[in-house]
């Protein structure tokens, strides 16, 4: 891993969180998997255009400038190892912005549950504005 990340002590099925935007409202979600036996630490990441891939740590490092949060994976050893697998059975999948974004994909790993809570949270308040929207072109007439 990069010296600048060195002391994060990630294990495997843990999650990176990093800004995607330049104000923080984007974030991008990322399993660690592990070391593989050169010593090579490797993530995987559901990105737009490409999916559901696995890139180095060198490679996700190089444009983060902060980590905006870190999500230890909780369970045992036999639960954190199936996690990894979910994170590999999934290797090549599309990504879709609504229904598996990488949020959706770290959740699914973590969790078994594919969700997505920026998702749902910018749902609302699209909803919210457009219900404001209405109310005023009602209202106004």
């Amino acid at each position: 891993m990069t010296n600048k990340f060195k002391n994060l002590l990630l294990r495997p099925a843990d999650r990176i969180v990093v800004p995607k935007s330049n104000l923080n409202w984007v974030q991008h979600h990322a399993i660690y998997l592990g070391k593989d036996s050169y010593g090579v630490h490797w993530f995987a990441e559901n990105k737009i255009g490409k999916g559901v891939q696995f890139t180095t740590a060198t490679d996700f490092f190089a444009s983060v400038n902060e980590i905006t949060g870190i999500e230890r994976f909780i369970g045992n050893v036999q639960e954190r190892d199936e996690a990894v697998r979910r994170a590999y059975l999934h290797k090549g999948k599309p990504y879709d912005l609504l229904l598996f974004n990488c949020e959706h994909y770290s959740n699914m790993v973590q969790y078994k549950e594919i969700r997505s809570e920026q998702i749902s949270t910018g749902l609302k308040v699209g909803l919210g504005f457009a219900a404001l929207l209405l109310f005023g072109a009602i209202f106004i007439d």
